[in-house]
């Protein structure tokens, strides 16, 4: 398992982006994650992640942020969650620096062969260039065949809503549909599509984007 888990990294990170490149002729985008949890306890743990977005209509890095979040179970099925968001916006020819501060609230459900992660967020984005905004945020993923003992990659589904709470609209809405290449106790590697809806001032725009997560726990 080890072999084929190092063979998948070296294949994404030599061969994907010029692969991708030949996909995403549309003018979509590349995204790349990667989280870190590090368990401090049976019931509180640490995420560190970082995001890149890389946009196919000016062919450069567009965005990117690190994180770090702290979660406290509070029960089985319920947590809560504090973190830090480091953000960097490339607009207007130059880099613009932000900070997100975020609040979860996560629940947990287990039917039958899947599991579902509900989570609330409240969000304050302060920036230089512009006032702080506040948001109110909805992720979910749905994972199926949880209990499944196969090495098959699994499929997974996740949706996530972001709003402006000052403006009291909805800003952001995205899809995403894909699997969980490799899941074990310390590394797991997901393939995923998303389908991205963007509220502008003026309409609604959409995007494609391909995308690459590794997780690590230790």
């Amino acid at each position: 398992m080890k072999k084929i888990a190092t063979l998948i990294i070296i294949f994404y990170t030599v061969f994907a982006p010029k692969g991708f490149a030949q996909i995403v002729s549309d003018g979509s985008y590349l995204w790349n994650s990667t989280n870190i949890t590090y368990s401090i306890n049976d019931k509180t743990e640490l995420v560190l992640s970082n995001k890149d977005h890389y946009s196919n209509q000016i062919d450069r890095l567009e965005y990117f942020h690190f994180d770090l979040i702290a979660y406290h179970k509070i029960s089985d099925k319920f947590s809560l969650g504090l973190g830090l968001r480091q953000t960097e916006s490339y607009k207007s020819d130059r880099w613009n620096p932000g900070q997100t501060y975020m609040f979860y609230g996560v629940y947990l459900m287990n039917p039958g062969n899947v599991k579902i992660k509900f989570a609330n967020r409240i969000t304050s984005k302060v920036y230089k260039t512009s006032d702080t905004q506040y948001g109110l945020d909805n992720i979910t993923n749905v994972d199926f065949f949880v209990r499944s003992t196969n090495k098959w990659p699994k499929p997974y589904l996740m949706d996530e809503f972001f709003s402006n709470l000052k403006l009291l609209k909805l800003q952001t809405f995205r899809l995403y549909g894909g699997f969980r290449l490799i899941k074990t106790d310390h590394l797991g590697i997901d393939l995923f599509y998303c389908f991205w809806l963007a509220n502008s001032e003026s309409s609604w725009k959409n995007f494609n984007v391909y995308g690459l997560n590794t997780k690590f726990r230790i």
